[in-house]
């Protein structure tokens, strides 16, 4: 059975700064998330990576210059 949705998972290495990651999200067709990954790709006329990649940018944005409380609140906020 899948983790939880949102659940951080320790690793044991860390990321190597000038090797590529892979993300991986599994999107049910009830999830809301389904419907506005679909959505973003035909309003933006861009790949689904590119969507995934800027909704990335977008969030680290949105959570610079915030404290550990306020980024906390927005999580179960989202969730």
């Amino acid at each position: 059975m899948a983790g939880v949705r949102g659940t951080v998972v320790k690793r044991t290495g860390a990321f190597a700064s000038d090797a590529p990651v892979r993300a991986a999200a599994v999107l049910q067709p009830d999830d809301e998330a389904h419907e506005a990954y679909r959505e973003l790709i035909k309003e933006m006329g861009v790949s689904g990576a590119e969507v995934v990649r800027q909704a990335l940018l977008t969030l680290r944005k949105q959570r610079r210059g915030m404290s550990a409380a306020q980024k906390k609140t927005a999580l179960q906020e989202a969730v």
